[in-house]
């Protein structure tokens, strides 16, 4: 053995043009159904060369592309054919991927934290996924490793003709090319703009991380134009209710007088009315004495003072009369429906204190509606728009259905809660579940959907290379991956997320599905039972989606 190994080493010093080249990864690339999660080590050979799906108009639609075999930062060039010669119209983005260090915990946060194998994730942590979407204007450069993915999405406008439409995507990277095909049928249905009618859909945003992760000062010029662009984004996303968060637009001067900053506000209004928002949600008043969830007192935010103590009441009053006037000056007080929120996540401990400021709210600003993420029954006849975990709301289902009865609206909610097998929008979780929260909006005749996550990035932390981040006072706490988040920051704007776009989707066909139930409701029952029957039960094949679908297209067409 050591006579040969020597025989080889004097072979490839003297002769080296003798010994086998090194094998190199064949060249690929195919197409993905654009809900498949897709990963760096996703194998080409996985997709298929030809892919066929089915669209309504007025909304994008969208196929995913893996190349692999490239030298590592090879440059790809790509152009998309209609039929074998039009180019046509389409947006293309190259998919950046991000890490998920910890899979999602069995009942909350991460396994750390109950030390629980959560067996509903779609693969075991540490990894990397195909995250976010960066513009890609028919040109990108593969990673170190050769691999590139890409979305090509075109958009059928509302009066779009209706038929087949046969795509060729045309790639070429150096001497090497190859052509994919993408049959699109575009059916004589249209996705109704997002308006009054449509589901209810909120994400509290941060302005101030918004301008920090651009290098902006907050509310100047240069930020507005950057707030206008993620503004842009939630509604892309068909997000139609915004927060105004009262501390950015309400200050203490001199002796504690209430100054409200008014052409702020009327700006900020402005800026989501003119992309269609039909929503108001006002931020919460109050918050937890000391931060602490055993205290049962309330402390109103600006002052620090108990909410329902003398004082307490009269600084009360005096800031929800200074609410409801600016947006009485603002025009908008009777145009649009606004929610006021309280205190976030109040319980059984606190209810007393709620009620209490529940009862100057209403006084004070005669048919506001209360709005709450809250699962504490002891609200009842405090809160009139509640909005619980989604597990907590299928546990306890009986109960809203009886609030609804009595004349209040149910939403529901996810944060580092729920885990395991229930719907959210975490980054090891099936994209299928974030389409289906606008399916169980349907299902289950709910207002609408929250989630605190927009782009609540932690300070110092880089969304890119971060997506697990510690929650409280860190381990075992932390948020889990991608929880704070559905969108990244880029250069010159907001990075749309796969899961934001997936929960568009859904919102989507919350539209068609309420279309259709309100035509026959039998059939719009039986197409939602084939992929979402509860929170905790529907399907994850994508090729059983795309089915699904199309049924419901069809369904639209027939009289």
């Amino acid at each position: 053995m050591r006579t040969a190994a020597a025989f080889t080493i004097l072979v490839a010093l003297l002769f080296p043009t003798l010994l086998p080249a090194p094998m190199l990864p064949a060249q690929e690339a195919s197409l993905f159904d654009e809900l498949t999660p897709l990963f760096p080590d996703t194998p080409a050979e996985a997709g298929t060369m030809s892919f066929t799906c089915h669209t309504a108009r007025g909304v994008p639609a969208g196929v995913h592309v893996v190349i692999t075999g490239l030298p590592g930062k090879a440059e790809v060039r790509w152009k998309l054919l209609l039929g074998e010669s039009q180019e046509a119209r389409m947006r293309a983005f190259r998919l950046i991927d991000v890490p998920v260090e910890q899979n999602t915990g069995l009942g909350s946060r991460t396994e750390v934290w109950e030390k629980k194998e959560n067996p509903h994730v779609i693969r075991e942590a540490p990894f990397r996924i195909f995250e976010v979407l960066e513009p890609a204007a028919g040109i990108a450069r593969a990673s170190d490793e050769g691999v590139l993915a890409l979305r090509v999405e075109v958009d059928p406008a509302p009066d779009a003709d209706p038929g087949l439409r046969k795509y060729s995507l045309r790639i070429e990277a150096g001497g090497w090319q190859k052509s994919l095909s993408w049959d699109l049928h575009v059916l004589p249905v249209t996705v109704p703009a997002t308006g009054p009618q449509s589901p209810g859909y909120t994400n509290w945003f941060s302005p101030e991380l918004m301008a920090e992760r651009h290098g902006l000062e907050t509310w100047s010029e240069s930020f507005w134009k950057m707030f206008g662009r993620y503004a842009d984004l939630m509604a892309r996303g068909r997000q139609n209710t915004f927060w105004i968060r009262w501390s950015d637009f309400i200050s203490l001067e001199g002796s504690g007088e209430i100054v409200v900053k008014q052409k702020r506000l009327e700006r900020h209004i402005r800026l989501f009315v003119d992309r269609g928002f039909t929503r108001i949600e006002g931020g919460h008043i109050a918050r937890r004495h000391k931060n602490d969830w055993s205290s049962p007192r309330l402390d109103l935010h600006f002052f620090g003072i108990d909410a329902n103590s003398p004082e307490g009441r009269e600084k009360a009053a005096a800031l929800l009369a200074a609410i409801k006037e600016a947006l009485a000056a603002a025009g908008f007080e009777k145009k649009l429906p606004y929610l006021q929120h309280l205190t976030d996540e109040p319980t059984d401990t606190n209810a007393t204190s709620y009620k209490a400021l529940a009862e100057q709210v209403r006084k004070a600003m005669p048919g506001v509606k209360i709005f709450e993420a809250t699962m504490s029954r002891a609200l009842a006849g405090a809160v009139d728009h509640w909005c619980p975990q989604v597990q907590k709301y299928q546990q306890n289902r009986k109960f809203f259905e009886e609030r609804k009865k009595a004349g209040d609206r149910v939403w529901i909610y996810t944060c580092l809660a729920p885990g395991g097998p229930w719907l959210n929008r975490l980054l090891d979780q099936e994209r299928l579940r974030q389409v289906y929260i606008g399916w169980s909006i349907v299902k289950f005749d709910l207002e609408g959907f929250l989630h605190w996550g927009f782009n609540h990035y932690r300070r110092g932390v880089d969304p890119f290379e971060k997506s697990v981040v510690p929650h409280g006072k860190g381990a075992p706490n932390f948020l889990p991956a991608g929880d704070s988040h559905v969108v990244y920051p880029g250069r010159d704007g907001p990075l749309s997320g796969l899961r934001f776009e997936a929960h568009r989707i859904g919102m989507e066909d919350a539209e068609l599905l309420i279309l259709l139930k309100e035509r026959d409701a039998a059939a719009a029952e039986e197409i939602m039972d084939r992929l979402f029957r509860a929170f905790d039960d529907y399907e994850t094949d994508t090729a059983a989606y795309r089915r699904a679908k199309r049924k419901l297209l069809l369904s639209l067409l027939s009289e």
